[in-house]
């Protein structure tokens, strides 16, 4: 088994670093969200932009419900229903920043076949991109979480803690 030293880490500490990663996919989730609004402007409603646009809100509605699980029942250790669900919501962000990476991403290059566009590579590059930040900051947030239960992480208050290790 390994050895990990524990880290000693404010509470105001998490809560930063939380913030921080949860900004981010949300930083990375709002170009998807305007293009999909553009799109449906442009050509009506078609269930890739509405797609997209659903996948956003149900993202950024699962990063907090994640956060607020991490930050508030990870540190506490309390098991509730709603704890649960909070946790799972974490993976709607997970399942959109892959459908991004994937479908919207890789899967698009199929039409290069019909012709070459530098408009579709960049768009599918663009949508990696993005899907990657999304599903890696999803990733952090867990592991925070995931180091918070299992001990490694060691949770103070504010005002008790005198020796702050970032």
């Amino acid at each position: 088994m390994e050895n990990q030293e524990k880290i000693i880490i404010t509470s105001s500490q998490l809560t930063e670093r939380l913030a921080t990663l949860a900004v981010k996919a949300f930083f990375a989730l709002i170009p998807v969200f305007i293009y999909a609004v553009v799109q449906i402007i442009r050509f009506g409603n078609q269930i890739d932009y509405l797609l997209l646009i659903v996948g956003c809100i149900l993202s950024i509605i699962g990063i907090m419900g994640h956060v607020i699980a991490e930050r508030t029942y990870g540190v506490k250790k309390q098991k509730s229903y709603l704890a649960m669900l909070l946790i799972f919501s974490g993976f709607l962000p997970w399942l959109f920043g892959s459908y991004l990476v994937f479908i919207s991403g890789f899967w698009s290059l199929r039409k290069l076949a019909d012709g070459f566009s530098t408009l579709i590579i960049l768009k599918a590059i663009l949508f990696i991109f993005l899907g990657t930040v999304v599903v890696s900051k999803m990733h952090q947030i867990t592991e925070i979480g995931r180091l918070i239960s299992k001990g490694t992480f060691i949770i103070e208050d504010d005002n008790s803690c005198e020796h702050k290790t970032p």
